[in-house]
Formats: C-alpha cells, structure tokens, sequence
C-alpha cells in the first residue's frame, strides 16, 4: 500500500501532465479556510504545439478549457463555497480554487467533487479514503489515502512519475506546536508545513503524508 495525496482536483488535467502541481490548504483559526491547486503547464504546452501537426493537442486543451464550468459546478454540488477554475494569466497555468466552512465540509468537497465529477484520486480508487480530523481547533490529523498497485490510477501515475513534480502546503492562521512525519518541511514562520518533490519519489513505499499536527494558542 502507498500513501498519496493529489485530491481530486488534479485528475481533471492529470493526462496532459509533464509538468509542476501546487496545491495549498489554508485553515483558519476556526478551521474554516480556503483550497488553491495550480498546474503549470506551459513547458509542455509549448513543447506539445511544436510538435503537434494534426491539432489533435490543442483540440484536447480546448476540451478541458470548455470542462471548466462543468468542473465549478460539480465543486458547487459537493459544498464548496466561492468557486473558481480556470487559467491564470499566461494562459499555461491551470487552477482551482474555494472556501471551505469546517474540516466536515473539506472532507465531503473532496469526496464528493471526485465521485460526482468523475475526478476519483482522491479517493475513489482507495480502499481506505482521504480525509481530516480534528480534536477541538488546534489538533489536526491528515489520513490520506492508500491505493493499491494494481489499481489503473496508480498504473497510469507509475508511467508519468518522472515528469510530474508535486507541492503540497499546509498552512495554518497560528504557529506549529509539534508535527510528527517527519517528510513535512516546515517553514520559517513556523505557520505552514510543505510535502515537495517528483512524483516518483513520492510513490515509494517509505514516504507517506499522513500527519498529525498541534497547533499553539496563537
């Protein structure tokens, strides 16, 4: 078994890969907060339009630009609040983004926008699915989810490892008392806690993202 951490958002544009994954989860101090996930793509899409002489490329990227709306809404549907996909700027950079009321509301949005939408990573292939808990509002358990080998997602994952570089940032309105894995990077501030590095390593039987976090008073 293996432990993993991509949610669902990032099976919506996982396929057009070879490139860097950003997501972040911000929590207030009332455990409300805000999920941002960021694809930068603009290495393969620039390295995929020159090479590309039948239009077969940009025709998929077009389809994914169109699955936008489609994609909000299914967030919508799963309990997210203030909703955003789409692309950044430039054009290259992917992104998702809505508030969440409680630890409850994270765990159904990220159950329910993969079920509903089709975007299953996070936890529709595991036999033990994802999710947060919380005793009062200054400790934190991430229990992300095992998959199996032989499942497709983790077969199609295995044949993209080495183009895929992946961050994922915890980030908290008050300091960090005690963190016990000991993959977490933890930042100056002492406010966030960060998983960081190629997908490849990530998969390895060793690593895993499961975290316990205690929060200080301030």
């Amino acid at each position: 078994m293996k432990k993993f951490f991509i949610t669902a958002s990032v099976l919506s544009v996982l396929f057009f890969s070879g490139c860097k994954v950003t997501q972040e989860y911000h929590f207030n101090k009332n455990l409300s907060g805000n999920y941002k996930f960021e694809m930068e793509m603009g290495d393969l899409i620039n390295m995929m339009q020159s090479m590309d002489t039948t239009g077969k490329f940009m025709s998929s990227i077009d389809t994914l630009d169109k699955s936008f709306t489609e994609i909000a809404e299914k967030y919508k549907a799963a309990g997210a609040k203030n909703v955003q996909v789409g692309w950044k700027d430039d054009k290259t950079t992917m992104y998702v983004n809505f508030d969440f009321s409680n630890i409850d509301n994270l765990n159904s949005i990220l159950k329910n926008s993969g079920k509903e939408s089709g975007m299953s990573l996070f936890s529709g292939n595991s036999d033990t699915p994802g999710k947060f808990t919380h005793k009062g509002k200054r400790d934190i358990s991430i229990d992300f989810p095992e998959f199996k080998n032989d499942t497709v997602s983790m077969k199609d994952l295995a044949s993209m490892k080495d183009y895929i570089s992946i961050e994922t940032i915890f980030s908290f309105d008050r300091r960090i008392k005690s963190i016990d894995n000991k993959n977490a990077v933890i930042s100056d501030d002492k406010k966030s806690f960060k998983f960081s590095g190629k997908l490849d390593d990530m998969l390895k039987k060793d690593f895993s993202t499961d975290t316990h976090v205690k929060l200080k008073f301030k």
